[in-house]
């Protein structure tokens, strides 16, 4: 089957027309087998290809936000060779109910670990004594246990609030024993109710 011309695919046809029909030219040639996910130029290059359009639809003072928000993540990456987990969901099983739950993005060495967490309104979210950033901290721990503490980052450029919090361990073991004690109390279907700022959906 001859191969399509393509904008791609000019410069090889062009030299030579006969590479778009190679299996009339070679007997038996079959074309390779291509695996989506292998990490190969040309699966990392659609892969951008598709950040890339992803990116260029948001309007333009978006699109300055967002890079400000890869600006932030892209230096904090370069000060070690972390791994990372991005968007990768785990089950805290530090819980009584076992819950599972995804941070964006979480940086780790044996004794470093951050977790960025990213923002996209325009309200200023505070990052010390966030629960829900306390939460990941808790959960994600495990993969730097030489670590003294967790550092939780807000990644919230629409509202000019790049941000980070250094939660140490007795401050998260303490945020622990009180995040078990409200689920004990929910799976044992405790209804006191608690009217307060917390009371938004």
């Amino acid at each position: 089957m001859s191969q399509r011309f393509s904008a791609s695919q000019a410069g090889r046809l062009m030299q030579c027309p006969g590479s778009g029909n190679l299996d009339l030219a070679i007997p038996g040639w079959t074309p390779p087998v291509e695996d989506p996910s292998a990490d190969t130029a040309a699966n990392r290059g659609t892969h951008l290809h598709s950040v890339f359009a992803s990116l260029m639809e948001l309007r333009l003072q978006d699109q300055k936000k967002f890079f400000e928000a890869l600006a932030y993540v892209t230096e904090l990456q370069s000060r070690r060779r972390f791994k990372k987990l991005v968007e990768i969901p785990v089950i805290a099983d530090w819980l009584p109910s076992k819950p599972t739950t995804t941070a964006d993005l979480v940086l780790y060495t044996q004794d470093e670990l951050h977790v960025l967490d990213l923002k996209t309104g325009r309200g200023p979210v505070a990052v010390e004594d966030n629960e829900q950033l306390m939460f990941y901290a808790a959960t994600y721990a495990p993969l730097a246990p030489k670590a003294e503490g967790v550092t939780v980052h807000i990644v919230q450029p629409w509202a000019d609030n790049m941000v980070s919090w250094f939660i140490d361990t007795h401050t998260l073991a303490g945020f622990m024993q009180r995040a078990k004690k409200a689920d004990r109390a929910v799976m044992n279907k405790d209804t006191t109710l608690c009217p307060g700022d917390h009371c938004k959906f």
